[in-house]
């Protein structure tokens, strides 16, 4: 009986393999992003302002943009969702998202970036 040689696969191909695994999971995981509903805003000083967002536990989260105008400031978040499979509402979570204004809050509303007006806590 002959011995068979195991064929060797050279580490380009395997980590070409894995590269193109990690990018397709980064383009499936990005596709999820979603928009967290926004509970409350608190003053913490004249320009930052920290806002109670409703996510899962394990998802992450953050402040994504912020358009200040003199009448009102439109925070957007975005999180992505956690990749566990299971029930995604029943367990939600308050986060805390600290937002940077570049002038004061004065008597500016705090909206989400649907509009809608996120109200002082």
């Amino acid at each position: 009986m002959e011995a068979r040689r195991l064929v060797r696969v050279p580490r380009r191909i395997w980590l070409t393999l894995a590269l193109v695994v990690l990018a397709m999971l980064l383009v499936a995981q990005n596709s999820t992003v979603l928009s967290p509903e926004m509970g409350t805003y608190t003053v913490l000083n004249p320009r930052t302002i920290a806002v109670d967002v409703y996510v899962a536990p394990c998802s992450w989260t953050r402040v994504t943009n912020v358009a200040e105008s003199p009448a009102e400031i439109r925070v957007k978040a975005e999180t992505l969702p956690c990749p566990i499979p299971g029930p995604r509402t029943a367990g939600l979570t308050v986060r805390v998202l600290s937002v940077s204004l570049a002038a004061d809050l004065g008597s500016r509303t705090v909206e989400d970036a649907n509009g809608q007006a996120v109200p002082l806590r």
